[in-house]
C-alpha cells in the first residue's frame, strides 16, 4: 500500500514520476487541471494525445503520454464521470484512480500525484470525491510507493487531510487486534469523546505481569498510551494513516510498552474485542465508551450518536 499524503499546491509543479490529469473524453485538452497541464507541459503532450488516443478515452479509463515540460516523467490521463451531466455511477470515479495506478505500475512509476478527479466543473460532491480518492487508492494493489492528493486551495487541503486522519482510529484499533492475535491479551482499549465533543480519543493499556515463577509476586505495572484525533495522524512516535498496515501499528504499540510479554490468558476479552471490531468495520466509525454527556449503562456506542451498542467488556482475569 502506498503512502498517501495531502499536498497544498499546483499539480503541474509536483516533482513525481507521474502527474494524473483529469481529462475529458476527447483527449484534446480542456479547462481546469486539464488546461493547466497542457499549458505547462507544452505541445508535446497534445501531440502524444492525438497519436495515442485518436478516438479519445472512455469514462473511467486511463492512459499515459509524455509529460513534456512538466517536472514529472509521464502524464496519466483519466476521464472522470460528469456528475453535473448526470453521470453519477461512483464505480466510474473509483475506476479512474484504480486504472491510473495500473498504468503507473506498467510504467514502473513509484510516485504519483492525483488531483481530485471530477470535483471541479464536473460537479462531483467534494466530500465524496475526497472519500473516493482516499478509499480507492488505499485499497488498490499497486507497486507505487507514494501517492499525493493535490489540493489547489487551503479548504480542500484541510478536507483531504481530515479524510486521511479519519482512518487513523480504525488502524489503531486494528493494531490492537493484531496484538491479540500475537498473544498479547493484556492490551486493552478505552475509547471516548473529548469534553468539547470535537475529538475521539483512546487510551491503550498493557499490564506487564510476571511470567516466570521467580517474579510471580512482583508488582504489576500498567502502562498506557493515548491518542486523540486532534493529533491527526501522529501516534506513538510515528504516523498512522490509511496506508499504514495494522501490523505496523501493532509494532508501534509494542515499542511504547517495552518489556511486556505475550500472555494468552484473556480469551474472553479477545473474543469480545473481535465482535466489537466487526461492528466498527461495518459502520466505519470508532466506538465510544465514555463522554461527559454519554450514558454508558447499556454498553459502548459504535460511532457517536448511532444508537448501536456493544456490551461492556468482560473483566480482566486476576493478575498473577
Amino acid at each position: 500500500m502506498p503512502t498517501i499524503t495531502a499536498v497544498l499546491g499546483d499539480i503541474t509543479q509536483q516533482d513525481v514520476d507521474v502527474v494524473v490529469n483529469a481529462a475529458n473524453n476527447a483527449m484534446r485538452g480542456g479547462g481546469g487541471v486539464d488546461g493547466a497541464i497542457h499549458r505547462r507541459g507544452g505541445p508535446a503532450i497534445l501531440r502524444d494525445c492525438v497519436a495515442r488516443f485518436p478516438h479519445g478515452l472512455a469514462t473511467g479509463d486511463a492512459g499515459w503520454t509524455t509529460a513534456g515540460n512538466l517536472p514529472a516523467r509521464w502524464v496519466i490521463h483519466t476521464v472522470g464521470p460528469n456528475h453535473a451531466a448526470g453521470q453519477r455511477d461512483r464505480s466510474l470515479l473509483e475506476s479512474c484512480y484504480r486504472r491510473a495506478l495500473e498504468v503507473a505500475d506498467q510504467l514502473g512509476a513509484r510516485s504519483v500525484a492525483f488531483p481530485l478527479i471530477s470535483a471541479g466543473v464536473y460537479g462531483w460532491p467534494k466530500a465524496d470525491a475526497i472519500a473516493a480518492a482516499v478509499e480507492t487508492v488505499a485499497t488498490t494493489s499497486t507497486n507505487v510507493e507514494e501517492v499525493r492528493i493535490v489540493a489547489f486551495d487551503q479548504a480542500t487541503f484541510e478536507d483531504v487531510r481530515a479524510a486521511l486522519a479519519r482512518w487513523t482510529p480504525l488502524r489503531i484499533l486494528e493494531g490492537v487486534q493484531v496484538l491479540h492475535e500475537r498473544g498479547y491479551h493484556r492490551v486493552r482499549v478505552m475509547p471516548g469523546v473529548s469534553p468539547s465533543g470535537m475529538h475521539w480519543r483512546v487510551t491503550i493499556t498493557a499490564d506487564r505481569v510476571g511470567s516466570q515463577p521467580d517474579d510471580a509476586h512482583s508488582p504489576v505495572e500498567t502502562r498506557s498510551l493515548r491518542y486523540t484525533t486532534g493529533s491527526f495522524t501522529d501516534f506513538a512516535g510515528g504516523e498512522v494513516t490509511v496506508a499504514t498496515s495494522p501490523e505496523a501499528v501493532a509494532d508501534l504499540i509494542l515499542a511504547a510498552f517495552p518489556g511486556i510479554a505475550p500472555t494468552r490468558d484473556d480469551p474472553d476479552y479477545v473474543a469480545w474485542f473481535a465482535d466489537l471490531m466487526l461492528l466498527v468495520e461495518r459502520a466505519g466509525r470508532p466506538p465510544v465508551a465514555f463522554a461527559d454527556y454519554f450514558d454508558d449503562t447499556s454498553g459502548w456506542e459504535i460511532g457517536w450518536g448511532s444508537g448501536v451498542r456493544h456490551p461492556h467488556p468482560p473483566a480482566a482475569p486476576p493478575q498473577r
